[in-house]
């Protein structure tokens, strides 16, 4: 009675293990080790793919063909090791399904010994690992692309526990530093020690906040002392990190070296201001030209009986010249570089402008453009700009009578000699052409030696620039100007 009572109990465990293991896609295996007959329980088709009847095929012999050929020796080995000493097996290895895929397995085996100490029964337990297996690989290879990535950053990555204390250091630490990480690691060096005294007081202060704030992300750039005594700045950059349960709190970031970028820096806003100040200057001058013009107009004036109609013409013409400048600050500073301005550009709203002005329309006279893309600095580009304005709006007032009909040309172009710019130590020849077909100056002027304001400005300005120009009234008035620049 006793007997039968732990058989049926011993049978009904047997069917609860077989039923949970089948429920939980594993495979229980109950080998002879004198036959080599192996018995199959368990998820027998979901595991191998095979019907229990065809795996029930499978003895000792045959389950060595569906371990992986890389791993079949380490594994046979190993089992009849097993056999030998009756020594628990557990192993992992790959194992091929009826499909000719491989999974991974861990086999784990406890194995039976007769009255003799052979062993005669061995009972186990396959248990598919596969995604276990292949989590631990995108982890190594995931672990292997941060490391790859820590030693190729040229930074510093660090990790300080809840109570600020460095656990984890990797990157440029010697590079940067000049100490080794292990100095940082054993608390014989604090990195606070390497921080300049001027800056540590905010330096401390910000790293007060990783405490004092939940989800905080403290950025700071501020200079530490290497071991050669130099100084470097450093960006550095700190967030608060939670465990799962935010029970606990600790602290990543990573520092940069920024001392090329912080010393570039310097350099363009040392740039910027010494700029600034150009400009001002340049400014001051051109304004202080504006009211020597305003000066010579209102002598001009003066010498004369003041005519309502020449006041206004002269207003006009000073408000064309102060217009004329105040287009060149304009132009430089919509420029990349604020040095120089692109002259066509500069000509195309000036000469719409003039023609506004004097309200002529297209119909009336057509303007003609020739012009290079050629940058000027100002010290070209002013002078340049009120001769341009000069000699058109003489065009405009003079040239064409009656509503008559015509043309004014511009051109401006590099001097080419045999395919190659005219050039010489002082840089390259450039000629401005402005010329209209108008009704020419009367043979009486002489434009070097007149009592127009304009034309005095125009010979002054060609002087100022060390050009020299030349007039050909034949066809109407053609003034040629040739002038060096050096190279932009």
């Amino acid at each position: 009675m006793e007997k039968d009572f732990y058989r049926e109990n011993l049978e009904k465990i047997e069917k609860r293990f077989f039923s949970i293991a089948e429920l939980t896609g594993q495979l229980i295996f109950d080998g002879d080790a004198k036959t080599g007959k192996i018995e199959w329980s368990g998820s027998i088709e979901e595991f191998t793919g095979y019907t229990p009847e065809e795996f029930n095929n499978i003895d000792f012999s045959s389950c060595k063909e569906l371990i992986h050929p890389e791993d079949r020796e380490r594994v046979w080995y190993a089992l009849e090791n097993s056999l030998k000493t009756g020594e628990k097996f557990g192993l992992k290895f790959r194992f091929r399904k009826k499909n000719g895929s491989y999974i991974y397995v861990e086999d784990v085996s406890v194995f039976l010994k007769d009255e003799n100490n052979r062993v005669y029964r061995g009972i186990g337990l396959f248990k598919n690992i596969t995604e276990n297996k292949y989590a631990q690989e995108r982890l190594k290879v995931s672990e292997e692309h941060i490391l790859k990535y820590l030693q190729n950053f040229r930074g510093i990555g660090f990790e300080l526990n809840s109570n600020s204390n460095l656990v984890l250091l990797h990157g440029a630490v010697e590079e940067i530093t000049g100490y080794k990480s292990e100095e940082f690691l054993s608390g014989k060096l604090k990195w606070t020690q390497l921080v300049n005294p001027e800056d540590k007081n905010n330096f401390l202060q910000n790293r007060k906040k990783l405490s004092t704030e939940s989800d905080s992300l403290v950025e700071q750039e501020y200079r530490i002392l290497n071991k050669n005594g130099n100084i470097v700045w450093v960006f550095e950059s700190i967030q608060t990190i939670h465990d799962i349960d935010n029970a606990n709190r600790f602290y990543q970031g990573f520092v940069q070296d920024v001392t090329e970028k912080k010393i570039a820096k310097e350099i363009i806003d040392k740039t910027e201001k010494l700029r600034k100040k150009e400009i001002h200057h340049r400014i001051k001058n051109n304004l202080q030209v504006i009211s020597s013009l305003l000066e010579l107009e209102c002598e001009n004036l003066m010498s004369g009986n003041l005519e309502r109609e020449k006041v206004i013409e002269a207003f006009r013409e000073s408000n064309n010249r102060i217009i004329s400048m105040s287009m060149i600050h304009e132009e430089l500073y919509n420029s990349k570089d604020m040095e120089t301005i692109n002259f066509a550009s500069y000509l195309k709203e000036l000469t719409s402008d003039l023609f506004k002005s004097y309200k002529i329309g297209v119909s009336d006279i057509q303007l003609i453009l020739d012009v290079d893309d050629i940058f000027f600095g100002m010290d070209k580009a002013i002078p340049l700009g009120i001769i341009v304005n000069e000699l058109i709006s003489n065009s405009l007032k003079y040239a064409f009578p009656a509503g008559r009909n015509g043309k004014i040309h511009i051109r401006l172009y590099k001097n080419i000699n045999e395919e190659k710019a005219v050039s010489t130590s002082l840089g390259n020849l450039y000629t401005l052409i402005v010329e209209d077909d108008g009704v020419g100056l009367p043979g009486s002027i002489d434009f070097r030696n007149t009592s127009s304001l304009g034309l005095q400005l125009v010979n002054i300005l060609v002087d100022q620039i060390n050009g020299n120009i030349e007039l050909n009234n034949e066809f109407g008035t053609k003034y040629t100007m040739t002038f060096m620049c050096s190279p932009i």
